[in-house]
């Protein structure tokens, strides 16, 4: 197109605007806040810079229930898309109907996020996040009609004299059907041999590759979420005892956080690891760790531009995306999660103390990362055959 006047430089100019105002106007963005108290938080708001204030509500529930920040951040992000929805359908929230639900859910197979289409799954959890959102509005006014999940508890007036958890008779009319997939969450022997060795090419600094198979061993001798492994102190671990088999590791909630990275999910405990561990540790921090004065934590960085500060999730994580690469077996932290709670199952170990030791408050969590090799159930089945014939 040419432009030969100013008049039409001009009305194009003018066009150009209103299509940028259309889009940027009709957008939503996540901000973090930080509290008097140093805490760190996020708020959902428009274009305007104006806060979106039933999402807000929403999320400080979440928050007074002990959600941690990255939970919140996600139930956040469901809602931005969910609300970028509403508008686009000239809808206020509460005036959704579960008539209306079939076109949230056409909006975040194709629009939501990437704007390409979506597993069942990942529809399931935008529909988890809008079914909690209205639970919290419908239990605090009482008004509003959830329009993904229906209770009898409205439609039979005497469904009080009945001792029935709502959770088992709620209904979630469009969840779509997962399928199931092969489990690719643990790591075999050999894998994580492998894994471990390899390592030492993720870098040719000597310190670094200590550092990083240390947190390696960490993660996969214990358990621990990454978060907790980042949030390890120096005074979080028994002292070295030549005269000791196990020793343990203290996963404890700091106060002050150094980092939301930092934070421990669910319970505060002690694991027993072993004594080789306890030293591993020890000799890190004596002679391998950078110093920092105001700085505790076990793992750092080893740049000279934030040597001695504390590491945060991105930094692990782009190590084990290079580790994945260069040995050619996908491993993330919370594959060796996985693979540490079916190993402990596979040898016999109690589901009450893998429960305890990973940190879940339920039998259910834990069940979730029992992913039993065949090796080890058709040795099960060996010993039934065997306690069949003597019977």
């Amino acid at each position: 197109m040419k432009l030969n006047t100013l008049s039409d430089i001009v009305v194009v100019t003018y066009v150009l605007l209103l299509v940028w105002r259309c889009i940027f106007l009709s957008s939503y963005l996540i901000e973090k806040t930080l509290r008097s108290d140093r805490t760190e938080s996020v708020v959902l708001v428009d274009a305007n810079y104006q806060i979106i204030e039933p999402v807000v509500l929403f999320l400080e529930y979440l928050e007074k229930k002990g959600n941690a920040l990255n939970t919140i951040e996600s139930y956040c992000r469901g809602l931005k898309e969910y609300f970028t929805w509403l508008k686009k359908e000239e809808l206020e929230f509460y005036e959704v109907t579960r008539r209306d639900m079939f076109s949230w859910i056409d909006f975040i197979e194709y629009e939501a996020g990437r704007k390409e289409a979506k597993s069942a799954r990942t529809i399931n959890k935008y529909l988890a996040i809008i079914g909690s959102f209205y639970d919290y509005f419908e239990g605090m006014g009482g008004y509003i009609d959830n329009p993904i999940i229906t209770s009898p508890k409205k439609q039979n007036p005497y469904f009080e004299m009945f001792q029935v958890n709502r959770n088992q008779v709620s209904v979630n009319f469009f969840r779509k059907k997962e399928r199931n997939k092969k489990n690719t969450k643990r790591l075999f022997p050999k894998e994580v041999e492998l894994l471990y060795n390899g390592m030492e090419q993720v870098t040719d600094e000597e310190s670094l590759v200590i550092r990083n198979k240390l947190m390696y061993r960490v993660l996969y001798e214990t358990g621990c979420r990454i978060s907790e492994v980042l949030g390890l102190r120096i005074s979080d671990y028994s002292e070295p005892n030549s005269f000791d088999k196990i020793g343990i590791i203290y996963i404890r909630e700091h106060n002050p956080l150094y980092h939301k990275d930092h934070g421990i999910k669910t319970n505060e405990r002690d694991i027993p690891v072993s004594m080789d561990l306890i030293y591993a540790i020890d000799d890190y921090l004596c002679n391998v760790r950078p110093q920092k004065d105001d700085i505790s934590t076990v793992f750092v960085n080893h740049s000279s531009s934030s040597s001695g500060n504390f590491m945060v999730r991105s930094s692990v994580e782009e190590i084990f995306m290079k580790l994945s690469k260069l040995v050619n077996i996908k491993c993330t932290p919370h594959m060796l999660r996985h693979t540490h709670g079916t190993e402990l199952k596979e040898s016999g170990y109690s589901e009450v103390y893998i429960m305890d030791r990973l940190g879940h408050n339920s039998i259910d969590s834990t069940n979730q990362y029992m992913h039993l090799s065949l090796e080890a159930q058709t040795k099960a089945y060996e010993q039934f055959l065997k306690k069949r014939e003597v019977e």
